[in-house]
């Protein structure tokens, strides 16, 4: 379905319209901000913590807040990118928490932060996590420059010139810092899956 200019599809409100509606008093105007972007802040959350009930958690504080602070939104600011960066900061928030756990029940700790859903018997089970928490560590181990807008791109499916805005950085920046995240990911995969990295 095409998106509309200001978030939305095509037919549908922009953000800006609703964001507008709500600040005349209109509930219901922010109920579809909610069921327009719930899902959205989880799959990013979820990009950052590898644990779907944080990600939950990460998305309705996000949400709260956003309804909270609408008053310090810019007239000419896009609610999207506002929200999203509401989000990160949270999600930026329990990785904190999550590494200070992390230092104090050591390997307990590292196995929640890295925990992946594995279908399968117990012994395939075993494996797919030994291996999502490898790979989670790797995308835990890249500077935040890169981890950041590879995570937009990647799970949030946003475009560069859409990371361009949310983060405040050039297009050219944001290009260049997905490459080489993409880049130091292949060659962790590759020490991890073998020649060949993930591919079939």
């Amino acid at each position: 379905m095409e998106r509309a200019v200001g978030g939305g599809c095509a037919g549908e409100d922009s953000d800006g319209a609703l964001v507008n509606r709500f600040r005349d008093g209109e509930e219901a105007a922010f109920e579809t901000l909610v069921r327009r972007y719930e899902a959205p802040l989880r799959k990013l959350a979820f990009g950052y913590l590898r644990d779907r009930m944080l990600a939950e958690d990460v998305a309705q504080e996000s949400l709260l807040l956003a309804y909270q602070r609408i008053g310090s939104l810019g007239r000419a600011q896009a609610f999207r990118s506002w929200l999203y960066r509401i989000a990160i900061n949270r999600a930026h928030d329990y990785l904190r928490r999550m590494a200070r756990k992390a230092e104090i029940a050591g390997e307990e700790g590292e196995e929640r932060i890295a925990q992946v859903e594995a279908p399968g018997d117990a012994a395939t089970r075993l494996v797919n996590r030994d291996l999502g928490r490898r790979l989670a560590g790797a995308l835990a181990e890249l500077p935040e420059k890169y981890r950041r807008p590879l995570l937009l791109k990647e799970i949030e499916g946003m475009t560069y010139a859409e990371i361009a805005e949310l983060l405040g950085w050039p297009m050219g920046t944001v290009q260049i810092r997905i490459h080489r995240a993409r880049l130091r990911l292949r060659e962790r995969a590759a020490a991890i899956f073998g020649p060949g990295g993930m591919e079939p």
